[in-house]
């Protein structure tokens, strides 16, 4: 600012006017010394009274004293401001003796106020050069900074000038020129209560608060909201004088005083209307204590669209504690009229940015009602939709470790629970049948069912206490459609949601009875290979459990299963081998006390055809060494305890041409020789036995595709006579179908023909019963004889004949669920799995 000074100003009318009014007797050798000062400053050296003073004080040098006599000699002169253009030029003299530090007194200083409170619309004016305006306001400026009487009433009328909007003119005048010359920046100076001069800066403390506002902070208040909406567009206005002086003595009185932050808004409001300023500063003003009143307010409020629009411009750095109760007061606004009001401008303009976070912990926790409200499946705004779920993205960052986020709760990190958002945020959420198949068929790609996911994880464990039987049935197919649906979901969705689902669903039916359930959790491994074991385990602590008592279907449905051990080497229903290892003699507890008919004869037969098969095969995949090893052990552990009458003539007999066959495996023979011997024993005279001993084995033991006959030796003809012959040509013919060059409709032809005697010889001889079922079963699974392929027809007159053969026998429920976790394992094309699904509804009906 001091360079800007300028000396170089007219001072007629202090050499004319205030030169021969000057009376030395009333100054003291001091006063004159500074007398001398001033007539140098302002060359007046030729003048008479400069050289008697002069001459004076060469006689008694001595410090100058600029006194408050010699003060209101030269500046006290209320005649000269009786002309607006002599007082203006006069004013302009005082530039080097206020750089001196000649300040005038206070009673100077006031008439010095008193003519410019007249005199500035002529200062605004044309009359007046810029020049000439300029060394006014330096004049001020010197005033205002300088240690004298004249600081505070010069601060002080400034201050008054600019806030006094009844002049709007006058008073933006003011504003820029204090702007411009920074007339009220940095400090300013006033007396003490000891009347000394003290040096106070331009911040809102009680002192400035004393010394502008008559000790009152509601003055000050009130004198800000009157000026902080006006201003002109693009000017700078009160707010711009006023901000450097805000302080956390000003947030105090807010703090205190909560009507008055509350107008504060609206005032704020105003300014953003008409001046398009967000006022941050006022805004965001902060206690020592780190408190935000005027943010605060608005958590006791009713808010309209304007309360949205100044919460948004809230500090980013403002505790959640604070702001917390602000978000819900939001969450409210959005919510109402059905949530409409998203639709407004000032969502896009002001609201979405107070959701622009960087993680969930910078999100109070009950914002999750709104996220399920705004992204709801059926709401049909998908805009809405997609931004919220973008908003609560974050809130899935743990997705793949499976934990809830931690958010804020009253202002503290909050670790957000299942049992929490269930219970404690969304009412009635158990009631699953009126809200959950909504979002069953959106799948892991919406990020609401994820989050769902996550909090039925967290309470799987308390989950079934929780539901009932309704709900439950409708938490299995949501979970089930989900993991099912999965395929297409990109795979950091596919696998870790599938692992939820599944770990869900185990925890909440591992007591389920329902074994269709138990098939079709299981089957869900197939979706994600890295659930095998999971599955497998809860398989077999089902399958394998001795607190479950063995039923007729569950032993069944364990010689199902081993069709899946066996064909898959070992990798499919792999709880098997643990039946086969430790069930045997479990099993013969039960059928020893229970009347189960010919079913002991039925599983044996089915055993003994896997145990030939793993000895033919063995050379070519070793895995089937194990197998039939484990097979030889579940029979001999059934067959050491089993009651000889347990089983029929037949199957004994079966059982021992096997072991006494060229084909046995030598593990196998020791293994089993020592039980069935004691069987044999018991249907067969002693005699039978010698001499049956010396003959080969009868033709029964001999594996079914040495023996029958081949397709060139018989032709199926409608005059051909049925035999047993003719049937084993028949399902050998099936089993090979691909390669016996025969079309399906001889088969099916012949069959028709002989249904009924077909029943009759099945019935008879168990083992080749058990064969037709085999050759079926695989057949109906079978990739290449399914709908739209080569062999659909073959995959047709499979399902018909299996239908016919096995339903209403004991072992129809066991195939009907084998195919039925099959057809929901996701594993077929879609026309087999219907096919699949069909024959189940048919074994059933």
């Amino acid at each position: 600012m001091e360079n800007n000074l300028n000396s170089e100003i007219p001072r007629e009318t202090f050499k004319n006017v205030i030169i021969p009014k000057i009376n030395t007797f009333e100054l003291d050798t001091a006063a004159l010394q500074a007398l001398v000062e001033v007539l140098e400053l302002l060359q007046a050296q030729d003048s008479r009274v400069y050289i008697e003073t002069k001459n004076t004080v060469e006689l008694q040098p001595i410090a100058p004293v600029f006194s408050k006599v010699l003060a209101q000699q030269i500046y006290y002169h209320p005649e000269v401001y009786a002309d607006e253009d002599r007082g203006f030029e006069w004013i302009a003299t005082w530039i080097p003796l206020l750089k001196k530090g000649f300040f005038p007194d206070e009673e100077s200083a006031e008439k010095l106020l008193e003519f410019l409170y007249f005199g500035l619309v002529f200062l605004q004016s044309e009359k007046i050069s810029t020049e000439r305006r300029k060394n006014v306001f330096e004049v001020l400026y010197l005033l205002v900074h300088g240690k004298s009487e004249a600081s505070l009433p010069v601060a002080r009328f400034l201050m008054e000038r600019a806030f006094d909007i009844r002049d709007y003119q006058s008073s933006s005048f003011i504003v820029q020129q204090c702007l411009n010359y920074k007339l009220l920046a940095k400090s300013y100076f006033a007396k003490d209560n000891n009347e000394i001069l003290q040096e106070y800066p331009f911040l809102i403390t009680d002192d400035f608060v004393n010394h502008f506002y008559q000790n009152s902070f509601y003055l000050l208040a009130k004198s800000f909201h009157e000026v902080l909406p006006v201003s002109e567009e693009n000017t700078p206005g009160a707010y711009e004088l006023l901000k450097p002086w805000l302080t956390e003595d000003l947030a105090d009185f807010y703090a205190a005083n909560e009507d008055f932050a509350k107008s504060a808004h609206q005032v704020l409001l105003e300014r953003l209307f008409f001046v398009e300023d967000e006022s941050f500063d006022y805004l965001n003003l902060r206690t020592a204590e780190g408190y935000y009143p005027i943010i605060a307010a608005f958590n006791t409020k009713e808010w309209n669209e304007r309360d949205v629009l100044l919460f948004s411009l809230k500090d980013k750095n403002i505790p959640l504690k604070q702001t917390e109760p602000g978000f819900y007061k939001l969450q409210n606004w959005l919510l109402a009229n059905n949530g409409t009001n998203f639709n407004r401008p000032v969502v896009d303009n002001y609201a979405k940015a107070v959701f622009a976070v960087k993680s969930a912990r910078e999100l109070p926790v009950k914002l999750i009602l709104l996220w399920f409200e705004m992204s709801k499946c059926y709401h049909k705004n998908l805009a809405r939709k997609v931004y919220f779920n973008q908003v609560f993205a974050c809130l899935l960052s743990d997705w793949k470790a499976k934990k809830l986020p931690i958010m804020s709760h009253e202002g503290e990190a909050f670790q957000v629970t299942g049992m929490y958002v269930l219970d404690g945020l969304l009412e009635n959420i158990y009631l699953l049948k009126d809200w959950l198949p909504n979002y069953q068929r959106l799948g892991f790609a919406d990020p609401l069912n994820q989050f769902l996911l996550l909090c039925f994880y967290d309470v799987r464990t308390e989950l079934k206490e929780k539901i009932n039987e309704e709900s439950n049935a409708v938490l299995y197919n949501y979970l089930l459609t989900l993991a099912k649906d999965a395929r297409e979901t990109e795979p950091y969705l596919r696998e870790t949601g599938v692992e939820i689902c599944v770990e869900i669903l185990a925890e909440v039916y591992k007591d389920t009875e329902n074994f269709k359930q138990v098939n079709e959790i299981a089957s869900l491994k197939n979706i994600n290979p890295s659930l095998t074991e999971y599955c497998e385990e809860f398989s077999k602590s089902h399958y394998v459990n001795t607190e479950i008592p063995l039923t007729a279907n569950l032993i069944q449905s364990w010689y199902l299963f081993l069709n899946d051990y066996y064909y898959s080497l070992g990798k499919e229903a792999l709880w098997v081998e643990e039946v086969l290892k430790t069930q045997g003699a479990r099993l013969a507890k039960y059928f020893n006390e229970n009347e189960e008919g010919s079913f002991p004869s039925e599983i044996l037969f089915r055993l003994n055809m896997f145990l030939k098969m793993c000895s033919k095969h063995s050379e070519s995949y070793p895995k089937l060494n194990e197998i039939g090893f484990a097979i030889a052990q579940h029979i001999y552990h059934l067959l050491k305890d089993l009651k000889p009458e347990k089983l029929s003539k037949q199957v004994v007999e079966v059982l021992y041409n096997y072991i006494m066959g060229h084909e046995i495996n030598a593990y196998h023979n020791m293994q089993l020789e020592s039980v069935i011997l004691p069987f044999y024993k018991y249907y067969f005279q002693e005699e039978e036995k010698k001499e049956d001993a010396a003959e080969l084995p009868i033709e029964t033991a001999i594996e079914e595709q040495t023996t029958s006959p081949t397709a060139e030796s018989i032709v199926l003809l409608s005059e051909t006579q049925f035999s047993k012959e003719v049937l084993e040509h028949v399902i050998s013919g099936l089993e090979n179908y691909k390669t016996n060059g025969i079309d399906s409709s001889v088969y099916k032809t012949f069959i028709e023909q002989h249904e009924t005697e077909i029943k009759a010889l099945l019935e008879e001889n168990m083992e080749l019963k058990m064969k037709m079922y085999q050759v079926l079963y695989l057949l109906i699974i079978d990739l290449e004889a399914a709908p739209d392929t080569k062999y659909e027809a073959y995959g047709d007159l499979s399902r018909n004949l299996f239908v016919t053969l096995v339903k209403g026998s004991t072992m129809a429920l066991s195939y009907a669920q084998g195919l039925e976790m099959m057809a929901s394992s996701g594993a077929y094309p879609e026309k087999l799995t219907k096919a699949l699904l069909q024959v189940v509804t048919n074994l059933k009906a």
